[in-house]
């Protein structure tokens, strides 16, 4: 019988738990840092022995560095992260998708059961846009967001969708509160799911989510409600559970195979309490596996997945997130 691949290793733990986690994130290490020459070169002497001694890399790098494999490929998946004319966009490069694609169905069919496949977007819709490449796998995406904000016949648009059968409406906060300024609502069928993606605080504007989660409730009928967190840097995706219309989702829920922990941002060691963001995430294997983030949450551990609160950004972080354009396209309606 022929070995499996570390790549097939991977993809058998996302699909049916098969391995263990820490020790294909210690073998993802190493082989990562024999592709790239710049992780070879960041990770120096360092030789891990748990999975949380990997080197976790600062996302700000993503904007300096080339931290994909070595040599480049013409066929390489890249994507960057948001941003706003004139800002420097990270840009994250890997050898292909499988293993996203294959993650991100797993595991948002492990936290909403029923999902609909008709799928309504105030998202990015950009191919370098790795929420727009995620809302892809899902299936097919009818669009009504771009750079000049919401159309203004969205609310019309969701209506014709919403007659087919239960919506997947995807949006991030700010897209959200620009549709929620527009004259509209709508009855979603049963079993349709709002996503609210992006953070609610944006270089101007900071948004009242209690009163926008209110208002789904009194525009949208009854659907179901789930907040995602994701970045570029990361292939995998945390989802809350669904609740009702009306109601603020809880804690993000993450896959098996991404694990997080809070670090202290001064001496890096793992704290119980608040602490910055620091993820392994097996299906980054076509790039960096470890990465740091700036966002300040609490982690609760769950063999199922661990539980993410976020409690807000690290003092002087860079504003980031896809809310950014729907801000800015926001700024220039009003």
């Amino acid at each position: 019988m022929a070995t499996l691949t570390l790549h097939e290793r991977i993809a058998a733990f996302m699909a049916r738990g098969e391995g263990e986690v820490e020790a294909l994130a210690l073998e993802a290490f190493a082989a990562q840092r024999t592709a790239s020459a710049v992780l070879a070169a960041l990770a120096g002497s360092i030789h891990p022995k748990s999975i949380h001694d990997i080197p976790a890399l600062p996302v700000a790098l993503f904007k300096e560095l080339d931290l994909g494999p070595t040599p480049a490929h013409p066929d390489d998946a890249v994507f960057r992260t948001s941003g706003t004319t004139g800002q420097t966009r990270g840009v994250r490069r890997c050898r292909d998708t499988s293993l996203y694609d294959l993650g991100a169905v797993r595991h948002i069919d492990r936290c909403i059961i029923d999902r609909p496949s008709q799928i309504f977007s105030l998202c990015p819709t950009e191919t370098d846009s790795s929420l727009a490449h995620m809302l892809r796998t899902f299936g097919p995406v009818e669009p009504v967001f771009s750079a000049a904000g919401v159309a203004s016949d969205a609310w019309a648009r969701l209506a014709t969708v919403a007659s087919g059968g239960p919506v997947f409406v995807a949006t991030t906060a700010f897209a959200l509160d620009m549709l929620l300024s527009l004259p509209g609502s709508v009855t979603l069928g049963f079993g349709s799911v709002v996503m609210v993606t992006g953070g609610f605080k944006g270089r101007d504007t900071r948004l009242d989510a209690p009163a926008m989660y209110h208002a789904l409730g009194e525009r949208f009928g009854a659907p179901r409600v789930v907040g995602q967190y994701g970045m570029t840097e990361l292939s995998s995706q945390l989802w809350t559970g669904p609740v009702g219309a009306g109601m603020l989702p809880g804690a993000f829920i993450a896959p098996p195979w991404l694990k997080v922990w809070a670090a202290d941002p001064h001496t890096g060691r793992r704290v119980e309490g608040p602490g910055v963001l620091r993820f392994v995430d097996l299906a980054n294997l076509g790039g960096v596996i470890a990465i740091e983030t700036q966002d300040l949450g609490v982690v609760h551990t769950h063999d199922d997945g661990d539980r993410v609160t976020l409690v807000g950004r690290l003092m002087g972080a860079d504003l980031r997130g896809c809310s950014l354009r729907a801000e800015a396209a926001r700024a220039r309606l009003s």
